[in-house]
């Protein structure tokens, strides 16, 4: 059975993470320096990440899940290399934080690739499940899946 919440851990990390990047960019970092649009576009990244959550499975998810956790690191080193005060309420901190959810969803995502739900998961069903008794509901059912339900066993 799939679990959904880390599902519900992932997204609620991935907006966090674009929240808190897309923050970092509009305050001040002690000595007038902001990251601007690079922060922005990681940001972004985020956004994206969630639809790319639900839309992939499989090693797909896992190599994204991976692409999530390096972009996380990466944001944490930007946010600790940065010119500017130390005051984790600052930038900084906002981009730091970011940084910290997006590599905890990037890790969530490679350790529940699997189990995580996907788009479509639904329609992926065996033949035998899928026959309800009902000769009307059947062959829609074939008509879904692709399936000729006016050509009979022998091909004709």
């Amino acid at each position: 059975m799939r679990s959904r919440g880390p599902l519900w851990m992932v997204v609620v990390s991935l907006l966090g993470t674009a929240a808190a990047l897309w923050g970092a960019t509009k305050v001040s970092w002690g000595s007038d320096h902001q990251l601007g649009s690079s922060f922005d576009a990681v940001a972004l990244l985020a956004l994206a990440s969630v639809a790319g959550v639900f839309a992939v499975n499989g090693w797909v998810r896992r190599c994204l899940g991976a692409v999530i956790a390096v972009a996380g690191g990466f944001v944490c080193w930007q946010a600790i290399a940065a010119p500017g005060g130390e005051n984790l309420l600052s930038g900084r901190g906002l981009a730091l934080l970011g940084g910290v959810l997006f590599l905890a969803a990037g890790v969530l995502v490679v350790r529940y690739a699997t189990t995580l739900p996907a788009m479509g998961a639904r329609y992926q069903l065996v033949d035998a499940e899928r026959r309800s008794g009902d000769p009307d509901k059947d062959m829609w059912d074939d008509l879904s899946h692709g399936e000729d339900p006016t050509r009979n066993e022998r091909g004709t």
